[in-house]
Parts: structure tokens; C-alpha cells; sequence
């Protein structure tokens, strides 16, 4: 990204500032700081309401300095100098400042409480958040980009997998090819920590395993603390294999699933295999500006209850109430596709559209491809 997509970001972010009265945000996530500095690195971003943002840049101050896309990069010494380099640069007297709280800890709240004591603090994730639904074009490329690499990842996987691996020789194999084509190796989501690995191999009925996840479904894992993903369980001729994998290739991710049959799986999970396919094309084709989130989850619901499959959409028992997700930077992003959501699809918005069918003891059948909002519809990303 150029310096002038981060003036535009952070003009957009300050445009917002002014509309809610506050004097400035402070930035603290890494995500949030790359979108608007164009740096991760341990930092605290002062984006005023007017006027040029200041990046303090605790570790590393030198590489913060040489990636950030701003002008005005300090160090910082310890937390308590924050207020001391914000009064010496010219803001001084801030009484409503604006915080990520969605992601913030209590102890780090408090923090800035205590350096300032007279501010109102107001909660700006929302509007971070709303403004990052949209892609530039530039993102959009890298998007493009990122979904290119994944593509070669899904061909190689075809090529390689057979019955008789374990989900863990699959997972491996694929991904160290992946790491080769450039993929990070790891997966941003906004939240509490939740140790959520690239992706998940399941196999027969563990593909319809949940977890303590907000999944339809999450696989075995190998452990407890990490009940997500492959396990030592082996693929078996006639039963379904599903490949749920993000691909993060430079800063941008894509959300990705197939579901591999062969002639022996049970009859229904081949109607459920297309009936998903038929969900994700006629949500897609639907999702065009002026749309509601809300419309397509509806529009999927009832699709899959016609199908008499409604039982074991998005999950089976306890059912989540979302088809899709926003995705970039981070795997969760705006706007979610879910029941009741009111926001109205704009052209550039992006997300990972996933129909799936959950089967107890049989295993799951569905697809996911990231797409991107067009006045024709939504176009697929991922190949």
C-alpha cells in the first residue's frame, strides 16, 4: 500500500472522529494500526480529529519508523510519556478520546485512565470496523492476490491426498506447500485469544464434531487445549473429507472450503454437497448493493429448509445463525452474513460466503469461496 491509500484511511477515520465530537483516538490493536500507520509493531497511534496523527512507537521504534506511512514517528519510553508527547506536539486539554474497546483489556483501559484522568472515553471500534468492510482497490488486489496463491495450494491438495492418510499427513502436506507459495503460517482474528490454527481436516464423523468455537463445525484436534483441526484419525474410502483453510499471502486472507467424495459416500451428503452449491449461487447472485446481510441468510435458510435438509444447516443441534463473514486483514470482519444483521451490502465489500451441512456421525457437506460485492452480484475470489 502507498502513503496516499493510508491518507485516505485515516482522512475517512477522521471525518468519523469529527461526526461523533471527539478530540482523537488512540490505536493500540495490531490490525488496526497497520490499516491506518502501515506498521505492527508495538506502537500508540494519536489520530486527532484534526490535523496530522502521531505514531509512538515503543518496540521496535526503528522499524516502526522505517514501515509506518506517517510523518511523525517518536519513541516511546514508558507508558506514562504518552501524555507528555502528545502535550509536547500540540494536543493538549483532550477530553473525549476514542478506544478500540471491543478489543481492549481491562487492565489496559485502566492504564489510560490513569494517564488521563479527565478524559471521556468513547468505544470507536464500530466505526474502524464499518470503515474496513469496504475494500480500496489496492486491497482488492491484494486480495486477488492472496486468493491466486490459495488456488494453487487447493490444486496441489487434490493432487496429493489419497484414503489412508491420517488428517494430520494431509494437513502437513499441504501446508508446508503453502508456506512455500508464501502463506503466513498463522490467521488474524479480533477477539479474545482463541489459539485458532490456519484451518481444519476432518474426516467421516469428525467433520461433524463441534467445539468451542462459534463454528457449524470445528473437527477433533489433537488435544483438548486445542480442540480444533486434524487429528491422527484416518480418511477412509466412502467417507467425506472436508479441507476448511484459510490462505493469508502478504498482509491479505481468503477463507476457503472443499469437500472431497468419492461414489461410495451416503446419498445425503451428496444432495446436501449440492444443495450448498446451489445456496452459494443464488446468495451470491443476490448479494448486490442495497441488499441486507440479513436478506441472504434468510434467502439460505430457506433454501436448505426446502430441501428438507433445514435440520442440519450450519450445524446440527445447536445451529450458529450466520452464512458468512467478512474477511481481509483479519478471518471475522464486517459484514457478517447472519439472521437479522441490517447492513446493507455496499460494491467492495468482501466476505467468505460457506452454506454447510452438518451430519452427526456421517460428516459434513457444503463449500466456502470469498467473494466481493459488484452491481451484478457477488463475484468469487477464490477458485
Amino acid at each position: 500500500m502507498n502513503k496516499t491509500e493510508y491518507k485516505e484511511r485515516i482522512q475517512r477515520f477522521q471525518e468519523a472522529l469529527q461526526a461523533r465530537e471527539l478530540d482523537g483516538a488512540l490505536i493500540f490493536q495490531a490490525v488496526d494500526l497497520y490499516y491506518l500507520s502501515g506498521t505492527a509493531q508495538s506502537c500508540h497511534l494519536f489520530i486527532p480529529a484534526m490535523g496530522e496523527p502521531l505514531l509512538l512507537a515503543y518496540r521496535d521504534t526503528a522499524r516502526a519508523q522505517a514501515e509506518a506511512a506517517l510523518n511523525r514517528v517518536l519513541p516511546l519510553k514508558s507508558f506514562r510519556e504518552i501524555p507528555v508527547l502528545l502535550a509536547e506536539a500540540g494536543w493538549r486539554g483532550l477530553k473525549r478520546l476514542g478506544l478500540e474497546m471491543d478489543v481492549i483489556s481491562l487492565n489496559l483501559f485502566r492504564r489510560y485512565q490513569e494517564i488521563f484522568p479527565d478524559c471521556q472515553w468513547v468505544d470507536i471500534s464500530q466505526i474502524l470496523r464499518s470503515q474496513r468492510m469496504v475494500k480500496s482497490g489496492p486491497e482488492l488486489d491484494a486480495l486477488r492476490y492472496a486468493a491466486s496463491r490459495h488456488a494453487e495450494v487447493f490444486k496441489y491438495i487434490s493432487s496429493v491426498i489419497k484414503p489412508g492418510m491420517t488428517e494430520l499427513e494431509i494437513a502437513a502436506a499441504f501446508e508446508g506447500y503453502a508456506r512455500r507459495l508464501g502463506h503466513q503460517g498463522t490467521k488474524r482474528f479480533r477477539g479474545q485469544e482463541q489459539g485458532m490454527i490456519p484451518g481444519i481436516v476432518a474426516a467421516g464423523a469428525n467433520a461433524a464434531l463441534v467445539s468451542c468455537y462459534d463454528l457449524p463445525l470445528a473437527g477433533s484436534g489433537l488435544t483438548p487445549l486445542y480442540p480444533l483441526g486434524p487429528s491422527r484419525r484416518r480418511w477412509e474410502k466412502g467417507e467425506p473429507l472436508l479441507i476448511d483453510y484459510a490462505g493469508v499471502y502478504g498482509d491479505y486472507t481468503v477463507d476457503q472450503t472443499r469437500i472431497y467424495l468419492d461414489a461410495a459416500v451416503a446419498p445425503v451428503l451428496q444432495k446436501a454437497q449440492e444443495v450448498a452449491m446451489e445456496i452459494a449461487a443464488r446468495v451470491a447472485e443476490k448479494a448486490r448493493p442495497g441488499v441486507t446481510a440479513g436478506e441472504l441468510y434468510d434467502l439460505a435458510v430457506t433454501m436448505a429448509g426446502r430441501a428438507g435438509l433445514g435440520e442440519h444447516f450450519m450445524g446440527h443441534g445447536r445451529q450458529v445463525c450466520y452464512i458468512g463473514h467478512g474477511i481481509g486483514l483479519e478471518l471475522n470482519e464486517w459484514p457478517v452474513i447472519a439472521r437479522g444483521n441490517n447492513t446493507v451490502l455496499a460494491a467492495g465489500m468482501v466476505f467468505a460466503l460457506e452454506p454447510k451441512f452438518v451430519f452427526p456421525g456421517q460428516g459434513s457437506a457444503g463449500v466456502e469461496d470469498t467473494y466481493v460485492v459488484t452491481e451484478k452480484g457477488a463475484v468469487s475470489l477464490t477458485y
